[in-house]
């Protein structure tokens, strides 16, 4: 602890026992010993508790203006990054100002007094290797920021302005409004939006929570005698104060150095006194709790949501009493809730969870319910509370409490570094609510278990105080939120129906977890056999290749296996596409009851589909893998089909692909560019009807078809010995080579615009915005041209969002940067907006491209030589933990690139560029390569003239499958 700190401690000590610093010499010495007694007790609490794999060292201090500060020092770091926590959100907005708090933080990225240029924020980021992003929850606004190791201290005095001296530009609260207007817009027929604001409407409308959060142009118009700019900065004032912030710093430099760095650049921020507390009213109103609410959706769904307001539980960090009876609650394996109502057909998904603003938490379960559940909704509420009552057995939670502990101690033991901006958004907001002691381990620590503290809190969970949510087409509604103009009623629960709940049926199948089978014991680390540093093959037969890489450098007692097998029959065409969907979606839930302990222990599975094949992994501590792997790998060769299991999810995938069309325009958009661009990609419409038809024994006989001929890739990563490897080759092999025909794997192919003009793909899109997508990818793979394609990327990217977001203020969705289709290069152009159709948004997006041809011809040796050594540093950023590098082997060998050296090609061709070779890149060939668009009239410009004239223009393809003899097919 330096120095500085010691003093601020015997400062506070000395105020704690009415003692003056100064006269030390005249104090006792019984009052010396309770000085250093408090002393040490402040020292052990602000010193932090970390992983013994965790090998950045921290610091915590406080400014003189009272701004709580972490510090993190982590010597190996190529990527650094800032966070400001404010305990302010939207539950602070005025009444009249609904959202207000939400534009302020997008108002705090418009220039500063010391920074006046409007995006350079932004520009300095991108230039070097960074990005930046921020979020208003209900009592927390978020800043956070990430940038190459060595522009930490630049990016941080620019960070520092937002909190000291924002321009809060007249010019651009006219502007910026629109921006926030675009979001709301955008998510209008989100249903993940219109449930929340259903929710919140039906809460006490006096408690802050229940306001509308995100604003619009109604909330956030100027009104006579008051103006917007007056409020915006009065609630800056009021509460963008020191008293109310805490600050996280991770960066490459020691402690020293960014102690320094933080008191130059933040010890300016006011302190006004103002602080945080939880609101005393009640969230609910005594006719808003034992009530039903039904809401109608917009999407094809249904779900049931159990939602019990109860007393915050922070405080109560060492005994998680909600932990404990969530996760019971949410338990998949045999005896579960989960299990008994999947298996009566009631239900399809099951989620738990508990959170809240700073007076109450909610505890939620949810349910995705079949056509059978939606029926008899009521069974499934009453099983739920049968269920509930088993978790009263204090000897048995007991034991589930060890068990847990068992299982957090491993996890924080083992503790993987995440990346520089999660690690510093994430402890900017813990500093808010923990002691600097423990803001690292408050989520793993399991102290004590009080059987108390489950009990009250059962006691809560009760049908009176309960909120049942229903969400399904064709519910009876007799209201309508404004808002989102979504339709709900909200009703009481019948006497009958309450008395139902509080003695509900024992159900015999129900039993809790017994203990689990795949917990951790041998945690050490093996011998190292070879300093190799890339994956090499160790075991090889025909149709199959297994690689190696024993771990060097994250030295934790984990090991990746993902394991690939290549079949024609994947994607050959839209029938067998959804087959293997749900042949993916099948294996997953065979697996579900037997893997879930697993996945709760630290052992992590997972199974996918794709065009090429099905693939599966695990992930986690290495000891008991092997077991699962064969598991899964059995279930793979031979799965039995249950025909419940298959009625549900047939019916589950239909529905979710028929809802594709309530997506979001610019999402939709995407889709559409990739089943032009893609072999073996299909529409969502086409698999949906696909799969309609597909009966158990047409699916029985599409796997077996699968496996006739199979190419098999495994990539084995982390604390495994080559024997092991090779060990788990034969067995693999055994199990997915018997009886199969070795092929190789097919090769991908992608489809280019071959012509010398724009192709172009009109889609229906029932919303208000329209979008664009522009696709501009090249035929050349070289290391060079990807080289000049992400330099190119890095350029436009923030002067791209500044055009057409912050000065045209078209949309809240703006996106221009570089892309890749299969390796190959390319640009990649994205709006979606209210204000413009997508023949102005192109007309843009041109101006856009025209104007920074000179920006590109003006730009200053230094200003290109910034943005090229970020891309290199960017590049070079070393991966965080055996995941992040176990995904960057698999890419490799699923690109074919096994040398394993990509990315260190690009950068060497990266260092080549000159400012002449992107001046003649931009002109010989942005300038002549030809994009597939995709777009949408939005209805709120389906009356422009541009919109009639496409209706006549027949070069625009409007009908599946475009452009047929416009693209060139390229072979991967």
């Amino acid at each position: 602890m330096r120095k500085n700190n010691v003093t601020l401690i015997a400062t506070l000590v000395a105020a704690v026992l009415g003692v003056s610093t100064l006269s030390g010499c005249n104090t006792t010495e019984s009052t010396a010993n309770t000085q250093s007694v408090l002393a040490n007790s402040l020292l052990a609490n602000q010193t932090v508790i970390k992983s013994q794999n965790d090998q950045r060292l921290y610091r915590y201090v406080e400014l003189d203006n009272g701004l709580k500060v972490i510090l993190v020092s982590d010597s190996s770091a190529d990527k650094s990054a800032a966070s400001m926590d404010v305990h302010i959100g939207h539950m602070a907005d005025p009444e009249d100002r609904e959202g207000l708090a939400h534009f302020l933080e997008h108002m705090l990225f418009l220039g500063t007094d010391k920074y006046p240029k409007v995006g350079e924020y932004n520009e300095y980021l991108k230039a070097n290797g960074g990005w930046s992003n921020a979020g208003t929850g209900q009592e927390h606004t978020n800043y956070f920021f990430q940038v190459n190791q060595d522009s930490l201290k630049e990016a941080t005095d620019r960070f520092a302005q937002f909190f000291i001296s924002p321009s809060l530009d007249k010019q651009y609260v006219d502007r910026e409004k629109n921006a926030v207007h675009s979001e709301y817009s955008m998510k209008i027929k989100d249903d993940a939006r219109r449930i929340r604001e259903v929710l919140k409407d039906t809460r006490n409308p006096a408690h802050p929570s229940s306001q509308f959060s995100v604003g619009n142009l109604d909330t956030l118009a100027d009104r006579e005698n008051d103006l917007l700019i007056d409020d915006l900065k009065a609630l800056y004032k009021e509460n963008y104060t020191a008293s109310r912030m805490s600050l996280s710093l991770v960066g490459r430099e020691d402690l020293d150095t960014l102690e320094k760095w933080a008191r130059e650049m933040f010890s300016a921020i006011p302190n006004n006194g103002s602080k945080s507390t939880p609101v005393t009213m009640k969230p609910y109103l005594a006719e808003q709790l034992g009530v039903q609410i039904n809401i109608e959706p917009m999407k094809d769904t249904r779900k049931l949501t159990l939602a019990f307001p109860v007393t915050k539980s922070t405080q109560y960090f060492e005994e998680k009493p909600l932990r404990l009876i969530s996760s019971l609650l949410g338990q998949e394996g045999k005896g579960s809730l989960y299990s008994h109502l999947k298996n009566q057909g009631l239900i399809e998904s099951l989620g738990t969870g508990a959170y809240g603003p700073d007076d109450f938490d909610r505890v939620s379960i949810t349910m995705t319910l079949t056509p059978k559940g939606l029926a008899d909704y009521k069974q499934v509420t009453e099983a739920v509370f049968s269920y509930l009552a088993l978790l009263s057995n204090e000897k048995y939670n007991q034991a589930y409490f060890k068990e847990q502990a068992a299982i957090s101690k491993n996890s924080f033991d083992f503790l993987e570094k995440q990346g520089a901006a999660d690690t510093a958004s994430h402890l900017s907001r813990q500093l808010q609510y923990f002691s600097p002691k423990n803001i690292l381990n408050e989520g793993y620590l399991y102290n004590d278990y009080s059987h108390q503290l489950v009990t009250e809190y059962l006691a809560q969970l009760t049908p009176e105080n309960m909120r049942l949510v229903l969400v399904a087409k064709g519910l009876t509604t007799d209201k309508v939120q404004p808002e989102y103009n979504t339709p709900y009623s909200m009703t009481k629960i019948s006497s009958e129906d309450i008395s139902r709940y509080q003695s509900p049926k024992t159900i015999d199948a129900f039993s809790l977890p017994a203990p689990n089978p795949f917990i951790a014991t041998n945690l050490t680390m093996k011998k190292i056999e070879s300093d190799v540093n890339k994956p090499v093959v160790v075991f090889e037969k025909s149709g199959f290749t297994l690689w190696h890489k024993q771990d060097t450098e994250f030295k934790v007692p984990k090991a990746s296996v993902n394991v690939q097998i290549y079949s024609d029959q994947a994607g050959k065409d839209v029938l067998s596409r959804a087959q293997n969907y749900l042949y993916s979606a099948l294996l997953k839930d065979s697996l579900n009851e037997f893997g879930y302990p697993a996945k709760e222990a630290g052992l992590y599975y997972n199974v996918w589909s794709t065009s090429a094949g099905m693939g599966f992994g695990v992930n986690g501590y290495d000891e008991k893998q092997a077991m699962l792997l064969s598991t899964i790998n059995k279930r793979i060769r031979h799965l039995d089909i249950d025909d419940a299991a298959f009625n549900l999810h047939k019916a589950r995938l239909v529905r979710q692909w028929n809802n594709a069309k309530f997506d979001r325009p610019y999402s939709q958009a995407r889709a559409a560019l990739r089943q032009i661009q893609r072999t073996k990609t299909y529409s969502a419409k086409a698999l949906a009807s696909a799969l309609s038809t597909v009966t158990p024994k047409h699916l029985a006989q599409y796997i077996n078809d699968f496996h006739k001929a199979i190419e098999v890739e495994v990539l084995v990563h982390g604390n495994m010995l080559k024997a092991e490897s090779v060990q788990m080759g034969k067995t693999l092999y055994a199990l997915n080579m018997t009886n199969s025909t070795a092929k190789e794997r097919a090769n991908k192919v992608v489809k280019l615009n071959k012509t010398s003009h724009e192709l172009i793909q009109d889609i229906v899109v029932d919303h208000n915005d329209s979008t664009i997508v522009e696709s501009y990818i090249s035929n050349d793979d070289s290391f060079e041209n990807r080289a000049k394609y992400g330099l190119f990327g890095s350029m436009i990217s923030a002067p791209f969002f500044k055009s057409l977001r912050t000065d045209q203020q078209l949309g809240y969705i703006v996106s221009g940067r570089n892309t890749k289709l299969q390796n190959l290069p390319g640009l990649s152009f994205l709006v979606q907006s209210p204000k413009a159709g997508p023949v102005e948004l192109k007309r843009r997006i041109d101006q856009f491209m025209t104007d920074f041809k000179g920006s590109l011809n003006e730009m200053t040796a230094e200003k290109f030589d910034e943005y090229k050594q970020g891309l290199i540093k960017d590049l070079q950023a070393k991966d965080k933990n055996l995941n992040e590098r176990t995904r960057h082997y698999w890419s490799e060998i699923n690109d074919k690139m096994f040398n394993f050296n990509s990315k260190e090609k690009i950068v060497a061709e990266v260092e080549k560029l000159t400012h002449n070779d992107m001046k003649a890149f931009f002109s010989s060939v942005i300038e002549k390569i030809q994009p597939i668009i995709v777009r949408s009239f939005g209805t709120a410009h389906q009356g422009d003239e541009d919109y009639k004239k496409a209706l006549k223009d027949k070069s625009i393809c409007r009908t599946e499958p475009c452009f047929t003899n416009e693209l060139e097919k390229v072979v991967r």
